[in-house]
């Protein structure tokens, strides 16, 4: 039995959407798999992954707020084996490494460190860091710091910090507040305080702010780096 010419242009027509379903479906597959190959399985990606380096007080203040809340949280100091107690006390996928390490599986860098150790670091892994972002929150104290402390005073910490950082996104917070003052990651909905920040890249206000955010904290931009000679 011959097929009239209308139901010629229906096989086609079901052929021609079954073909375009089949392109689209593989497409779907090949991008998810990109995405598996980029991003393994449980792990956010590098633009959620902090290299915190300094596991100290404030260190591990901030690392296990953002742990908490999502973040890959690598702390990273000279002796990374001997931090097991502060990457159990993280949790939430938290690990040690070194700092060259943290930095290269970073989008974020945070420097939690004596200010005396800005200038080495930025010797050593300076360009390592080059187009990441690094937030500061070291403060200078001439009496502890020396004299890479009376320099950063006389044209303000920020502005110091970020030459000695140049081509990183710098922006510098959470220098008003002691690692103790921060709420324990549980109780971050019911905290209630500010956190003055300032940047010269209005690119990474965003990602400044939901740092902020996810320790508790309300972000109060206070414009260029200039403007952070109080903090």
């Amino acid at each position: 039995m011959k097929r009239s010419t209308c139901d010629r242009s229906l096989i086609v027509g079901r052929h021609r959407r079954c073909r375009a379903v089949l392109a689209l479906c593989m497409a779907v597959m090949l991008t998810a798999s990109i995405a598996a190959a980029a991003a393994p399985a449980g792990k956010p990606p590098m633009a959620k992954t902090i290299a915190m380096i300094g596991a100290g007080n404030m260190g591990q203040a901030l690392g296990n707020l953002w742990a908490a809340a999502g973040y890959r949280v690598l702390f990273a100091s000279r002796h990374p084996d001997e931090l097991d107690d502060v990457v159990a006390s993280a949790g939430h996928g938290a690990e040690a490494a070194a700092v060259g390490d943290a930095i290269d599986r970073a989008g974020i860098v945070v420097l939690a460190v004596p200010y005396r150790a800005e200038p080495p670091i930025a010797q050593q892994y300076g360009e390592r860091m080059q187009d990441k972002i690094l937030v500061d929150v070291d403060n200078a104290f001439p009496h502890r710091d020396g004299e890479v402390a009376v320099k950063a005073e006389k044209v303000g910490e920020a502005v110091y910090s970020a030459r000695l950082f140049e081509g990183t996104r710098f922006i510098r917070a959470f220098n008003l507040k002691g690692a103790t003052s921060f709420p324990d990651p549980s109780e971050t909905d019911a905290a209630d305080f500010e956190v003055p920040y300032t940047t010269n890249d209005e690119s990474v206000r965003p990602i400044a702010e939901a740092l902020i955010r996810a320790t508790g904290g309300t972000p109060k931009y206070e414009g260029g780096l200039e403007n952070a000679r109080e903090y």
